[in-house]
C-alpha cells in the first residue's frame, strides 16, 4: 500500500493520463450504435452521444513507469484487461470487442465519472475507492459495474428467452 504522499503523486500522473487517453479516444473513436446506445440508456449514461469506442489490441498501460507499475499492481490496469473508460472513452480489446457484457459494465463507469462530476472527480473517487477497498472486493465503484451490467445482461438475455 501506498502512502498519501505517494497517492496524490501518482493520482495527479493517472489524472494527467487520463485527460490524455480520453482525448485520443473522444477524437479517434467510434460512436455508439443504437443498441449500445440503449445499453448505455440502462446503465445511466446521460449523454451517451458523447460516448466513442476506439477497439485495440491491447489495453494501454501509462508510459510513466511508476504509474503504470501501480496500475498493475492495483489490478487497474493489466496485461489481461480487456476494457477500460475514461470519461466518455471506452477501450476495449478487439477480441473482447463483441462482448456486450463488458461493454455495459464500462458504460456504468461513464454513467459513474458523469455523476462525479467529470473525469478528474472520477479518477480521485475511483483510485480512493480502489485504495479503500475491503472484503476482498475491489470497491463499490467495481462492484457497481460489475454487478449492473450482469444484470442488464441476464434481463435482456431472459426476455429474449420468453419471448
Amino acid at each position: 500500500m501506498v502512502d498519501q504522499k505517494e497517492f496524490e503523486y501518482l493520482l495527479s500522473l493517472a489524472s494527467e493520463w487520463a485527460e490524455t487517453q480520453e482525448a485520443y479516444v473522444l477524437k479517434h473513436g467510434l460512436p455508439l450504435t443504437a443498441r449500445q446506445m440503449a445499453d448505455a440508456r440502462q446503465a445511466g449514461v446521460r449523454d451517451f452521444s458523447r460516448v466513442r469506442v476506439l477497439v485495440v489490441d491491447r489495453i494501454p498501460l501509462p508510459d510513466d513507469e511508476k504509474l503504470a507499475e501501480a496500475a498493475r499492481r492495483a489490478q487497474i490496469i493489466t496485461d489481461a484487461s480487456r476494457g477500460v473508460a475514461i470519461g466518455r472513452g471506452i477501450i476495449i480489446r478487439a477480441d473482447s470487442w463483441q462482448n456486450r457484457e463488458l461493454l455495459l459494465h464500462q458504460l456504468v463507469h461513464v454513467a459513474q465519472c458523469e455523476r462525479s462530476g467529470g473525469l478528474k472527480p472520477f479518477v480521485e473517487e475511483y483510485l480512493s475507492d480502489r485504495r479503500t477497498c475491503r472484503d476482498f472486493s475491489v470497491g463499490s465503484l467495481e462492484d457497481e459495474a460489475r454487478g449492473l451490467a450482469k444484470e442488464i445482461s441476464a434481463a435482456d438475455k431472459l426476455a429474449k428467452q420468453t419471448a
